[in-house]
């Protein structure tokens, strides 16, 4: 990260970040776990960094949330109940009540992330207050490890693979995520920038292939993530059956994006 006179950047590589132009530094603030940092920006409105990469703004947040909870929402049995690893925003869990999830439990390691959430995003963070969704301040792969619950869902919303959250992408932990999957449950980790982190990508496509015989990969645009070109990767013990529901449309998704999120550039193919 780099702060310039009224310039916040997240640096790609040593040639190449991305600028926004700030009103004001609202927040910064070095917790056990990361640094959080929150901007007012010009275009995009509050944006929320962690060790100087972007997690999210006001503007284009609905992207990123609906398509870790909707894609994989519209596949085999209807689900209800679901685990959120990270998440501490509330976004994930706010998509999964709009899609009548009946019991969900996230675990964000984190508590700071929870209290900026509340005090700036608002919108996201009631998603905690709603009787279905019991939030747990805790380490998940922990968690993971002593629950013995069964979900439909199991999303892995969490920073890219590095310090705290390097472990939610290792074979241990997808091979404790499958013994936590309902026969027809799907989990389903967020895996970077395919062109500016292919690494990130191929570490949850070969660790869940590891664990898992089906996997699929999927893209998504959103522009304030690296390249704008995002993926994120599902797996599943039984397969995936696409339900022939009624898509419930978002602000991007739709039954086209549906079905197009999974036709992936060549070089992606070379990836994954």
């Amino acid at each position: 990260m780099k702060l310039i006179e009224n310039w916040f950047s997240e640096r790609y590589s040593d040639n190449l970040q991305l600028s926004f132009r700030i009103r004001d530094q609202l927040l910064s603030i070095k917790t056990d776990y990361q640094r959080i940092d929150l901007f007012d920006t010009y275009d995009f409105g509050k944006l929320l960094s962690i060790d100087g990469t972007v997690q999210l703004t006001e503007k284009d947040e609905y992207i990123y949330h609906e398509m870790i909870t909707m894609v994989p929402y519209y596949f085999n049995k209807k689900p209800e109940s679901a685990l959120i690893i990270g998440g501490g925003d509330g976004g994930a869990a706010k998509r999964l009540i709009d899609l009548n999830f009946r019991n969900i439990i996230n675990v964000e390691i984190d508590e700071n992330v929870v209290e900026v959430s509340k005090k700036y995003f608002p919108e996201l963070s009631e998603s905690f207050k709603n009787k279905n969704v019991n939030l747990i301040i805790g380490d998940g792969i922990k968690y993971i490890n002593q629950t013995d619950k069964k979900f439909d869902r199991i999303l892995i919303d969490s920073t890219d693979p590095v310090g705290s959250a390097e472990g939610l992408f290792s074979p241990d932990f997808y091979r404790d995520i499958k013994n936590h999957l309902t026969d027809d449950g799907i989990v389903v980790t967020q895996s970077g920038s395919p062109y500016y982190q292919p690494e990130a990508l191929k570490m949850a496509v070969e660790g869940l292939s590891s664990v898992f015989k089906y996997v699929k990969t999927y893209i998504a645009f959103i522009p304030t993530y690296p390249s704008g070109f995002w993926s994120f990767t599902m797996a599943s013990i039984n397969g995936f059956n696409a339900r022939e529901d009624e898509y419930i449309k978002g602000r991007y998704f739709n039954g086209n994006i549906l079905k197009g999120c999974f036709d992936l550039p060549e070089f992606v193919k070379n990836v994954v």
